[in-house]
């Protein structure tokens, strides 16, 4: 027995199935904690067999991994790029950091290329006007963490 006499299973998790929070409609596994208090705390999901959902541009999709509704100050996603792609330049006011996964690239700040690969990382932390260009051959993908200065409550 766990807290107030709830049942838990031996794991210390339980299984919810059905509608969970936005962006996370399929089953996924919450700490029995998270449960008892009426809030879902950790979430396990299979992001591989998750759709992928339309990007910042053509021939670009991406997955959430933690959504606006996950965090008041961080969102972070899976983002693909098809070969011969090239995402629209632009700028933020916030933080946002990438971990090339898979493939071959550039990324062009302020007006500079600079090659990424596999374990490339690329911090933009003052609104650096980027892009992401995959001149192919195969698919580019990486890790997007996307983070609010403090005080800042709309992602733009």
């Amino acid at each position: 027995m766990g807290l107030l006499g709830h049942a838990v299973p031996p794991d210390g998790n339980a299984a919810v199935t059905g509608e969970g929070p936005p962006n996370h409609p399929r089953s996924y596994t919450c700490s029995a904690c998270a449960l008892l208090s009426g809030t879902v705390g950790a979430i396990v999901r299979n992001l591989p067999e998750e759709p992928w959902e339309k990007g910042i541009g053509p021939g670009i999709v991406d997955k959430k991994i933690m959504g606006p509704n996950d965090s008041n100050f961080m969102l972070m996603g899976l983002a693909k790029m098809e070969p011969g792609v090239k995402s629209p330049p632009h700028r933020h006011r916030y933080t946002q950091v990438f971990y090339f996964v898979d493939g071959k690239g550039q990324v062009v700040v302020d007006g500079e290329k600079h090659e990424v690969g596999p374990g490339s990382v690329v911090r933009f932390v003052h609104a650096e006007e980027h892009t992401v260009i995959n001149p192919g051959p195969g698919p580019l993908t990486l890790i997007e963490v996307r983070v609010l200065p403090r005080g800042q409550t709309v992602w733009e």
